[in-house]
């Protein structure tokens, strides 16, 4: 196979389906549409190719973002208001920190329920090995495009940091005043009265929430929900990707593997708190438990100096596969190419490695994008995520490492 040639025509499929369907949020026809095409392309070289329904609340993932500004907004009054009703708005920031932690620092589906219910679609296609299967590589990506970042596509871009995490500095100011409030008035009440200036709101104390207005504006504003990116990079190309490795491999014959079973995944809702790869895994888990089972996921793909494997996900709190890491490392260092562990930091996020590895099998995610605190120029979650923003020779490297990986699964080296 001529790779780079391959890795190229991915890039232009990438285009295509991002002209013919735009935009693909989760839960929307554009991202369903996408599904289908792409399993219209494995239907002929595949032993079996499957679209899947699931249920998603997209709208639940970045509700903390409206959520506590709103509380915040709400609070400011409050401070001015007889003292009992300082408790509603702390009861709102409270709400908003715990499903922030919820949706976003763990990942978890709290409180999904409460928000519109929409369908997802994941795609999976398998190629059978010549012989009884022994093991099983699952090459996955995902087709659905992230909302809008505005902050990514501002003049602040660099201080993407500090736009996520100082308006929690004033929320929980907010909160610790609010509190106070109550306190003092439930203890006045118990004094027979609300005499006294205890619980009052100082200056001090208004003119630090008031300079707190900007940085909590802009983290309302932080993402429009409403509107979705091209998500070329992040992350069509995977997909699209792991698609063309599938075809490449059984299109010849059927699979040039002989124990190896292949899956092909497309995950959809990624971008809604990897609602789509819970839901695959937990679908598939208990057969994928019948055999040594291996996940190489392929998340943010633009350049080919930022390639990354990652040893953790979710916010880094969950591990990833040290030893799939290892291999892959070699793997990359047999082909000629450079590829440096990454741990994820807080604030990163999460790939769909993380319900692999929650799954209880061996998960690990590659990327290619940078990945430092401070960062110029990126174009995921912006309009500027399109096909020429990717660089072939990223995908000719990510297609090398998968094709070598599942050489050296099938010669037995990563047996357990």
């Amino acid at each position: 196979m001529d790779v780079l040639k391959a890795a190229r025509e991915c890039i232009e499929e990438t285009a295509d389906l991002i002209r013919r369907f735009g935009p693909r949020l989760a839960g929307g026809d554009a991202s369903r549409n996408a599904a289908q095409a792409l399993a219209e392309g494995l239907a002929g070289s595949c032993d079996s190719v499957l679209l899947e329904l699931f249920d998603v609340h997209p709208a639940s993932f970045y509700s903390y973002t409206k959520m506590l500004p709103i509380a915040y907004a709400v609070g400011i009054v409050a401070l001015f208001l007889p003292r009992p009703l300082a408790i509603v708005p702390a009861l709102g920031l409270v709400a908003g920190m715990v499903v922030m932690l919820c949706q976003f620092a763990f990942y978890l589906h709290f409180p999904d329920f409460l928000f519109p219910r929409k369908k997802g679609w994941n795609l999976s296609a398998v190629i059978e090995p010549q012989k009884r299967p022994e093991r099983e590589l699952i090459l996955s990506g995902h087709h659905d495009s992230a909302p809008l970042a505005r902050i990514f596509s501002s003049p602040f871009a660099r201080l993407y940091a500090l736009a996520v995490f100082l308006p929690y500095a004033f929320f929980i100011l907010e909160l610790l005043l609010l509190a106070a409030r109550f306190a003092a008035g439930v203890a006045a009440g118990f004094a027979a009265g609300y005499a006294g200036s205890f619980g009052e709101p100082r200056t001090w104390s208004i003119i630090a929430l008031a300079a707190g207005i900007p940085a909590v504006l802009g983290y309302f504003l932080l993402v429009d929900t409403r509107r979705g990116g091209p998500g070329a990079g992040d992350n069509l190309i995977s997909s699209v990707m792991v698609a063309r490795i599938g075809r490449e491999l059984s299109e010849a014959g059927g699979s040039p593997l002989e124990t190896t079973r292949l899956r092909i995944v497309s995950f959809d809702a990624e971008e809604a708190g990897l609602r789509g790869s819970a839901a695959w895994f937990s679908e598939h888990g208990r057969e994928l438990a019948l055999l040594p089972c291996f996940q190489l996921n392929f998340d943010s793909l633009y350049a080919l100096e930022d390639l990354q494997v990652m040893t953790s996900d979710i916010n880094g709190a969950l591990g990833l596969s040290e030893r799939m890491a290892a291999e892959l490392s070699d793997c990359a260092r047999a082909e000629g190419i450079a590829m440096r562990p990454f741990a994820m930091l807080f604030g990163g996020g999460a790939t769909d490695a993380a319900e692999g590895a929650r799954a209880g099998i061996e998960a690990a995610s590659i990327i290619a994008m940078p990945t430092a605190v401070v960062r110029d120029g990126l174009v995921y979650h912006t309009p500027r995520d399109r096909p020429d923003r990717i660089e072939p020779e990223a995908i000719e490297a990510c297609m090398k490492i998968a094709l070598r990986f599942a050489a050296r699964l099938e010669s037995g080296s990563m047996s357990r």
